[in-house]
């Protein structure tokens, strides 16, 4: 699953028009409005669809090529293969080398067509004797595209996410030792120190500090306002 893609997405797109606009206001001394609409952003980011109906793919097809998920010894992974000779490497890897000369997979269609009768058995025969990491690297090598599906856990403890500090931990509000696992910055700058994640601050938590900085309020004053249920 992904989280909000249209929240998410339309503020990468709003940073980019800013800065696009920031450059232009540079260029020219000119500013301008930025436009950004969620759904825009969610159809830009699903470009394929709208690109392969235009090609007379219809009903969500995606074409004839093996772009789907096989079942390593530990779970899952996805393999995808576009071109003939993927398929020749493909065949030779799982120990099919006669499929290159067998007239039902002569054609990217015939690929398809024939996924869940012979293909989907024989790859995860062959797979079932790796993990899913190391069925990827074997594909790989190959020169086959493939990459493992990872669980939820496999990711809160991912050791590149760690290398990377790419996983906040952020202080519960309610009692529980267990901190909430937040994903950090992942634009890294060469010049620019990483910045530490900080939690945001609890309800109320800076009322006072921002009424006696801001408005000189003494302890007093704020104590009243408490009372009155002015403040919390």
């Amino acid at each position: 699953p992904v989280g909000a893609l249209g929240d998410i997405g339309a503020a990468l797109f709003a940073t980019i028009g800013i800065l696009t606009a920031l450059r232009h206001r540079d260029a020219t001394g000119e500013g301008q409005y930025v436009d950004i609409a969620m759904y825009d952003a969610v159809v830009a980011m699903t470009d394929i669809v709208t690109n392969f109906w235009s090609m007379g793919l219809r009903g969500g097809d995606t074409g004839p090529l093996i772009l789907h998920g096989f079942r390593a010894k530990d779970g899952w992974f996805v393999l995808q293969v576009g071109r003939e000779a993927h398929f020749a490497e493909l065949a030779a890897l799982i120990g099919h080398p006669e499929w290159t000369g067998d007239p039902r997979f002569a054609t990217r269609q015939g690929w398809v067509d024939h996924l869940e009768s012979d293909l989907r058995p024989a790859i995860e025969s062959w797979a079932s004797s790796f993990t899913k990491h190391e069925a990827c690297e074997r594909l790989g090598n190959a020169g086959i595209a493939a990459g493992p599906c990872h669980t939820d856990e496999e990711v809160a403890s991912d050791p590149h996410l760690g290398a990377r500090d790419m996983l906040v931990s952020i202080p519960r509000a309610d009692g529980m030792e267990e901190p909430v696992l937040t994903p950090g910055n992942p634009v890294r700058l060469s010049t620019l120190e990483t910045a530490r994640e900080t939690r945001p601050p609890w309800l109320g938590e800076h009322t006072d500090e921002v009424l006696k900085t801001e408005l000189a309020l003494t302890l007093e004053e704020l104590a009243a306002l408490r009372a009155e249920g002015v403040i919390a």
